[in-house]
């Protein structure tokens, strides 16, 4: 029996979230926005339930993270009880290779959709190769087939890193994309990492469709120095992206700003902003 099926017959898999196969947020009548937990990292350490409240009262209707609180059946219930879906988590490439079916467990215990490869790269991708970047989509196809055998689907996060230079015509970015399968890989696409390695969203988007079923809304600061701020509060044209949003597959939009020092008020801002340009 597949992991997915024996843990949902099991009292961790019993927790009983509604959540199945990806649907397309643009079809429906109710558009819906996520966001990443990071986002409010300190107010979830304090307090997981107050700050998930709080959450589910902005509006937000999905969440992606880990496991807060004492086990992943307990937070489930928490999440259920406030209309709240945990569609995505994840670690690193290095996390993968070590322990796959950790992540495997509990994307199972949270009934997640998508298991998310938040750094591709077994090395600090600062002097990046094509030969490092051909095994590394070979690592996500691998990857990915596991992940696929077990009911979930994998994605895989960009930062600037990709969009470097590496004597080729072809940017790191573009490797990954033209050796991994979009059968078995698709990308959670940040869209303030792809502003800050000089790329354009909307291009990769018109040149790889149908392949960026997430997206992380993080916005640019005014600075010299383009630092991470509130969906809004910054230069980034999400309107414009979004007009994109069905040629790139977009399923969940969720958004993210890992550097927030009042969570909840950056929350209450982005969901505001992202909503109006959805």
């Amino acid at each position: 029996m597949k992991r997915r099926k024996f843990i949902h017959h099991s009292a961790l898999g019993m927790v009983g979230l509604s959540m199945a196969t990806p649907q397309n947020w643009f079809l429906g009548k109710k558009r819906e926005l996520g966001i990443i937990l990071n986002t409010v990292k300190k107010e979830m350490e304090e307090n997981p339930e107050k700050t998930l409240e709080q959450l589910a009262e902005l509006g937000y209707n999905y969440v992606e993270g880990g496991v807060y609180g004492k086990s992943a059946a307990s937070y489930g219930k928490i999440l259920k009880s406030l209309g709240l879906k945990s569609i995505a988590g994840g670690a690193a490439m290095g996390n993968f290779e070590k322990d796959l079916g950790k992540y495997l467990d509990q994307a199972n215990a949270l009934n997640y959709a998508y298991i998310v490869c938040y750094w591709p790269w077994m090395s600090s991708a600062t002097n990046l190769t094509l030969e490092e970047c051909k095994k590394t989509a070979e690592r996500l196809n691998r990857i990915g087939e596991k992940v696929k055998k077990e009911g979930f689907r994998l994605a895989w996060h960009n930062h600037d890193k990709e969009f470097a230079d590496i004597g080729q015509m072809d940017k790191p970015f573009d490797v990954l994309m033209k050796n991994t399968d979009p059968e078995l890989v698709t990308v959670e696409m940040d869209l303030y990492w792809v502003k800050k390695g000089n790329a354009d969203p909307v291009d990769l988007i018109k040149r790889y469709p149908g392949r960026f079923e997430l997206f992380h809304v993080k916005d640019m600061d005014l600075t010299s120095e383009r630092k991470m701020t509130c969906v809004g509060e910054g230069k980034i044209n999400f309107k414009e992206i979004f007009k994109w949003s069905k040629k790139a597959g977009l399923k969940y939009p969720i958004v993210e700003n890992e550097q927030s020092t009042n969570g909840i008020q950056c929350a209450t801002i982005s969901y505001k902003s992202t909503f109006t340009a959805l």
